[in-house]
């Protein structure tokens, strides 16, 4: 019962401070540059995903496929509740395809237009921030954007201004 209690408490410990770094990572502005210097090269990835999204107390649960084509975007095809697919390559998904093809890419001038940067590396683990610039097209839409990674990207934390939060996991090179 006593290991049962310090396994739990180790567990808690570790979320805790993973979250806390995920959220700390608004503490740590950075330039694009210097972003772009200490990302890794991201290719093409079929994965798993989980998705939680919270509307106040209300949290849904979904899960699927996770497709990644480095010059086309990503591709979410959902296998519950209810089966969809949504696909961020072509201009019906704008904003969040440019979101994905700069950090992909490397290319941050549009992020650098539109969104104020963050970025923390703690050993191989990175997390880029991303807060809309007044008057940028998505600060009437989101807060902002969490996303980590190490060799693939990991996990995407988006807060929206009225829709909550949506949290994206991601199990690659696992079947």
């Amino acid at each position: 019962m006593k290991y049962k209690i310090l396994y739990v408490t180790a567990i808690l410990f570790l979320c805790a401070n993973f979250c806390f770094a995920l959220e700390s990572v608004f503490s740590h502005p950075e330039t694009s540059k210097n972003i772009a210097k200490n990302m890794p090269v991201l290719k093409n990835t079929a994965c798993t995903f989980t998705q939680e999204k919270t509307i106040g107390s209300t949290v849904l649960k979904s899960g699927g496929n996770f497709k990644f084509i480095k010059n086309k975007g990503a591709i979410f095809e959902t296998e519950y509740p209810i089966k969809s697919t949504v696909s961020y390559t072509s201009s019906q998904n704008k904003q969040m395809n440019e979101v994905i093809m700069a950090i992909s890419n490397k290319n941050y001038s549009y992020l650098d237009k539109n969104f104020d940067l963050y970025f923390i590396k703690n050993n191989d683990i990175w997390t880029v921030g991303l807060k809309p610039k007044q008057g940028s097209p998505a600060s009437t839409q989101i807060n902002n954007i969490i996303v980590n990674g190490q060799v693939d990207i990991k996990q995407i934390k988006i807060s929206t201004i009225k829709n909550g939060t949506t949290d994206i996991s991601f199990k690659c090179g696992t079947k």
